[in-house]
């Protein structure tokens, strides 16, 4: 029986999103909050995995006690657990303390046979959080996957790369992220989420992890946002500056039969 992990991250809805004109950062607070697109793809992933060969599938989240709804809407579509990594001391935390706490949970919860995650995050998108947690563990990995397959304790991927695929076989424990829309990913069920709010999650802190405080949050965050500028919509406000110049380089082009 095959023992699965999927690293989740509820984040603002990218219709949602403004940035707040003081501190530069995104608002998140005006924004609703959805399971990051392609980690429902990764869960999807691992439930056709664990309805061809069996397993448990535990979804993991690290976020403030909020993120608990992500959880559970992943349980009502078909996780067996969810855990909620959450302290104050990880709080701000970029991708790189984020990977090393997440890999810490892994190992906290005795290691899985298979971690799986979305591509990238909505509101980063670096990409780099699957692949970090693959580097703290020390677990083969593969990178933008569309397919999935388990043969005689192996995984054969399919991945793309730049306009083509290339097809991996890599052994336990992996890492595993996968593209936006590899696959259809089932809905929710009455049925699953009544079950998913009796279980509960599971909670883990940093009394349980016993990670060093200047290795973890913002203090073990590498990367600084010094600042953010945002950009005009140039058809809600067509008399922006830069919005003649490039009407003008437009006609230019027209004129002379480069573009039509």
């Amino acid at each position: 029986m095959l023992k699965i992990a999927v690293m989740i991250k509820q984040v603002p809805d990218s219709q949602d999103i403004s940035i707040d004109p003081v501190t530069k950062t995104l608002n998140r607070s005006m924004a609703r909050n959805v399971v990051n697109p392609p980690d429902i793809n990764a869960l999807e992933a691992a439930l056709q995995l664990k309805d061809k060969h069996g397993g448990e599938i535990t979804v993991i989240t690290m976020g403030p006690p909020m993120a608990d709804t992500a959880l559970l809407e992943c349980m009502g579509r078909g996780a067996d657990k969810g855990v909620l990594v959450t302290d104050r001391v990880f709080a701000g935390a970029d991708t790189w303390p984020t990977s090393f706490t997440l890999a810490s949970t892994a190992d906290y919860l005795g290691g899985f046979d298979v971690i799986f995650c979305g591509e990238e995050t909505t509101d980063s998108s670096t990409g780099h959080v699957g692949p970090g947690i693959a580097e703290f563990l020390g677990y083969e990995q593969a990178t933008y996957v569309h397919h999935v397959e388990y043969e005689d304790d192996h995984f054969i991927v399919s991945r793309d790369i730049e306009g083509a695929t290339e097809t991996l076989m890599i052994s336990k424990p992996a890492v595993i992220t996968i593209t936006l829309n590899a696959n259809n990913p089932r809905n929710p069920t009455l049925k699953k989420k009544i079950e998913a709010y009796k279980k509960g999650v599971q909670i883990i802190s940093n009394k349980e992890l016993q990670l060093d405080p200047s290795c973890v949050g913002l203090k073990g965050s590498p990367t600084i946002v010094k600042d953010m500028k945002t950009v005009p919509d140039p058809i809600k406000n067509p008399a922006k500056p830069g919005i003649e110049e490039l009407d003008k380089v437009v006609s230019v082009l027209i004129e002379r039969g480069v573009i039509r």
